[in-house]
């Protein structure tokens, strides 16, 4: 098997309507601008909020990205059964706003070890914001969920945004 079939994207899995919702949720809570620096370099440049399910409506959103989460990393679990991750570690809303970006980096630390990254695409009105990994551009459409492992073989990365807005939720399981 080639390490790149361990990314799977499952299509048009979360509704339109729902997408929608959470679009009109995240220009309301999405204030915040997220940065990653390592060594004096900006690795990541986004607007977001964890869904620290403080607010009625964080545990709506929550519970219904969890569950469609959960369901398809069944079906992902069977077809790699050694992925060993039992549950979700957060879910964070992003929004890439142009220049936006974030560059390729891995998802699995020592201080939050992750099995499983998890991306659920919301919109594909904007230009940019392409996913890639292991030289594979993956361009997601409006509710696909994209699955693949965490680990230091799958570093990944968000193109910057040059037009639009591209609206995304993101998980990892561990």
């Amino acid at each position: 098997m080639k390490i790149e079939n361990a990314i799977i994207s499952y299509n048009k899995i979360l509704s339109e309507k729902f997408c929608d919702k959470c679009i009109e949720y995240a220009e309301k809570v999405c204030v915040d601008r997220l940065s990653t620096l390592d060594n004096n370099k900006e690795y990541r440049r986004v607007f977001g909020r964890t869904l620290a399910q403080q607010t009625i409506s964080d545990q709506i959103y929550f519970k219904k990205v969890y569950d469609e989460v959960f369901n398809f990393y069944q079906q992902y679990k069977i077809v790699f059964p050694q992925v060993a991750a039992t549950k979700l570690t957060q879910v964070d809303f992003l929004k890439y706003t142009p220049g936006g970006q974030y560059l390729f980096h891995t998802d699995d630390m020592n201080s939050s070890p992750r099995a499983l990254s998890i991306i659920m695409n919301l919109n594909e009105d904007y230009e940019g914001s392409e996913f890639n990994c292991r030289d594979t551009t993956i361009k997601l459409k409006t509710g696909d969920i994209l699955m693949f492992p965490s680990n230091f073989m799958y570093p990944h990365e968000v193109t910057e945004c040059t037009k639009g807005t591209r609206y995304s939720f993101v998980s990892w399981a561990f």
